[in-house]
């Protein structure tokens, strides 16, 4: 997403220029400069600034006193942090201090724009959710305003069927029109049949002086035309200066009269008018206004009374079911689109805190194992002494797993991608996890259906064997009392699938929606950072993953990988 505003801060013109010239004008970022941390945060108090990109070492103020600063102001603008010369404690500080990424000098472009877009992935992600949720308040206020109307028109509906006052009746529908339409006057006028004049029968915001005796002529008169002609009339509103004869010495700055109609028959007009103020009439008015006016027909005429009623409310009905499943698919998009983001800050989180994990521990458990081999060799090799060391080898090896996998997750290897053959990987995997768990006795059958014929894909086949080799083991895990692993490949259009299927115990609903979630535990099983880590390496390589699984029938991993 270009166009953001990026903040360069370094006293080297080269790296300013080298950032300038190749890496942010080029993919449309906007660029603000400076010198040294001092400056850069009277910038980022006076400015809209998205990122910082901030030299470690500058003279005056650099760039861990600068993000200390902002820590101080509670500014969150998201910081990448560059160095020549960087240390493993000044990265762990770096991010302690809510730095997103830390790059080495010199650095690769497509490395330095990579680093930009994950640092403003969370403010974009952000920025969407907070469009998205103006979006649903403004649809949600909308619709509001048509169920209150329809409720509204319902409400009509209902009086005409329970009231058996005629005049009661057409007042309440004169009220209405100048209710929805906000209307400075409303008049109900019907067809005098011996004088085939418009005589009023109901008003509202006309003084007693003009509603006595209110009579219009069918001949020289907008009323007269809608009568003759059937059709509704709509005018005045964009002119203070306009004015409009109803009769004989009343004007108005605009009106809408709509005819009533029995059957193919006009018998009045509903009219509505703005006598003091320039304001024009909808489409959406006069939708409400022809709707009164046929409410009026129904109450004139208790032929037409239940016809036309019932199919009122009908359709009043099922505008509101319609206006509600709008909200709902507006909720629903909403409330998914605040789980991603939810997620993605705490994958980013638990990414960096496992940097600093392995850093801090990797070390250590070295030392721990090399500890443990010398004590082996100097100690008296009874069986009690033999049990108690391959005991703590044994604890010491698995956290040494746990680091490497938390390394796989924060995704601070290298990626190296190379023509790769996925039979071989496939076989590589599965070989590893039978060697290295040959004593585990589990009675699982490997299936294999790979396709001799499957294309070369483009790849690191490390990690990718990594992942898979994650895949196996957790269909190996849920086959405790033994079963099937088959694994299968093709080309389906222009991606390979890769199909790992197992007959274990298979998951639960809620453990399926959780289950590529970083340690999700459901009370009694937790799942660790396996799968989390399966699906980055397959994400890393534009592939997809999904997954089927239900309780006693196994469970089924779908890859497919681009060709």
């Amino acid at each position: 997403m270009a166009g953001e505003t990026v903040l360069v801060v370094d006293n080297r013109e080269d790296s300013i220029k080298f950032l300038r010239t190749y890496v942010l004008k080029p993919n449309g970022y906007k660029m603000f400069e400076a010198s040294n941390g001092a400056d850069a945060l009277k910038i980022v108090l006076s400015k809209k600034v998205d990122l910082i990109i901030s030299d470690l070492v500058m003279p005056r103020m650099g760039g861990l006193e600068l993000l200390e600063a902002l820590h101080e102001k509670e500014i969150d603008t998201p910081t990448i942090l560059m160095t020549f010369h960087g240390s493993e404690g000044t990265a762990v500080r770096a991010f302690r201090l809510g730095a997103r990424d830390y790059i080495i000098k010199p650095f690769a472009i497509d490395e330095m724009l990579t680093a930009i877009d994950r640092a403003l992935t969370e403010a974009r992600l952000r920025k969407e959710r907070d469009q998205l949720t103006k979006t649903v308040l403004k649809v949600n206020h909308q619709l509001e305003s048509r169920v209150q109307e329809l409720r509204f028109l319902y409400g009509i509906g209902r009086s005409v069927t329970s009231l058996r006052d005629l005049q009661q009746i057409l007042n309440r529908i004169v009220d209405a029109a100048a209710f929805l339409t906000e209307a400075e006057e409303a008049s109900l006028m019907l067809i005098d049949e011996d004088s085939d004049d418009l005589y009023l029968r109901a008003a509202r915001g006309l003084n007693e002086e003009k509603a006595s005796g209110f009579r219009i002529k069918m001949h020289d008169s907008i009323a007269g035309q809608v009568v003759q002609s059937g059709q509704p009339i709509s005018i005045g509103g964009k002119n203070e200066d306009d004015t409009f004869k109803v009769k004989t010495g009343y004007f108005v700055k605009s009106l809408l009269n709509v005819p009533i109609k029995n059957k193919d028959e006009v018998i009045g007009v509903l009219a509505v008018n703005n006598k003091n103020t320039a304001k024009a009439f909808a489409d959406r008015h006069l939708n409400l206004l022809t709707a009164l006016a046929d409410y009026a027909s129904v109450a004139i005429d208790n032929a037409r009374l239940y016809a036309k009623l019932f199919a009122d409310i009908d359709q009043a009905k099922k505008s509101s079911r319609e206006l509600e499943h709008m909200v709902e698919a507006k909720s629903d998009a909403l409330e998914s689109a605040n789980r991603q983001l939810s997620k993605s800050e705490k994958l980013a989180i638990l990414g960096h805190m496992a940097t600093g994990v392995v850093n801090e521990l990797h070390s250590p458990l070295s030392h721990m194992l090399d500890n443990i081999y010398q004590l082996e060799n100097s100690l008296e090799p009874s069986p009690k002494n033999l049990q108690i060391i391959s005991a703590i080898e044994r604890d010491t090896l698995h956290c040494q797993q746990t680091v490497d996998s938390l390394l796989d997750f924060s995704n601070t290897q290298s990626y190296q991608s190379d023509e790769v053959d996925l039979n071989e990987i496939l076989e590589a995997a599965w070989s590893r996890y039978a060697n290295e768990h040959a004593e585990t006795g589990h009675l699982v059958d490997f299936v294999r259906g790979f396709d001799p014929q499957l294309p070369l894909i483009f790849a690191d086949g490390k990690q990718l064997k990594q992942a898979l080799f994650y895949l196996i083991r957790y269909a190996y895990l849920n086959m405790s009392q033994g079963g099937t692993l088959r694994i299968t490949n093709r080309v389906v259009g222009p991606h390979v699938q890769i199909i790992i299927s197992d007959t274990g115990e298979g998951l639960s609903k809620d453990d399926l929606r959780h289950i590529f979630d970083p340690f999700y535990s459901n009370g009694y099983h937790t799942f660790g950072l396996d799968l989390s880590i399966a699906q980055a390496v397959i994400n890393r390589h534009n592939g997809t993953i999904e997954v089927e699984s239900e309780r006693g029938q196994g469970t089924t991993f779908t890859i497919h990988l681009p060709k």
